[in-house]
């Protein structure tokens, strides 16, 4: 797949810069790879420690009714175990949405904090720098594959269960963050080509 050059970047040329001096200009440093990056790696371990005995069904059950029973003693036991479970559903369609949403916040971040000291224009003027398809098919891709690996994980525990269901429902929690963001860059893009393509007035004397 061909790409075309992007003319808005600035790139400084001499005769004694190389190709690999350009290409280092466009390389992330480390510095801003964990800055970018830390929130989806730590998320990845809450889903990691989520998917351990810990999290079980018996546990989170036992949790809630600790603290509903605290309020209201006479709660049944048999509306704690509803309310677990759409809790525990809840949780895994928010929670993989979130981890979806961190990678693509990341891409993109890496990506402005690479590009914008080379641009010629201001950031945000196009709609590729807040949104990009293949930025939200890596964050789903990543929920996708963390959710599977967690369900065959859960299969050889014998206080959790590994469910396909779970990974449609985790799949789906991914794709309706991804449209919440893109409908959130596309509002953001909108603003400020308004707030630039808007005229200024001076004051007159």
């Amino acid at each position: 797949m061909s790409s075309k050059p992007r003319r808005d970047l600035c790139i400084p040329t001499t005769q004694a810069t190389t190709l690999a001096e350009h290409l280092s200009l466009l390389k992330p440093s480390l510095h801003n790879l964990a800055k970018n990056w830390w929130p989806a790696l730590l998320w990845l371990g809450i889903i990691r420690l989520e998917s351990t005995d810990m999290a079980s069904a018996s546990n989170t059950s036992g949790l809630l009714h600790a603290v509903i029973s605290f309020v209201y003693p006479r709660i049944s036991p048999l509306f704690i175990e509803e309310i677990n479970g759409v809790l525990r559903k809840s949780g895994h369609f928010i929670g993989y949405g979130v981890l979806a949403a961190l990678v693509f916040l990341a891409l993109k971040n890496t990506n402005r904090d690479r590009l914008r000291p080379l641009l010629q224009r201001p950031w945000g003027l196009y709609l590729r720098d807040l949104w990009r398809w293949d930025w939200a098919v890596v964050g789903i891709l990543v929920a996708v594959i963390t959710a599977s690996f967690d369900e065959i994980h859960q299969k050889f525990m014998a206080s959790r269960t590994g469910r396909w269901q779970d990974v449609v429902i985790d799949t789906s929690g991914a794709l309706a963050l991804q449209f919440v963001i893109y409908l959130l860059s596309l509002r953001a893009f909108i603003r400020l080509r308004e707030r630039v393509q808007q005229p200024e007035f001076s004051p007159t004397r």
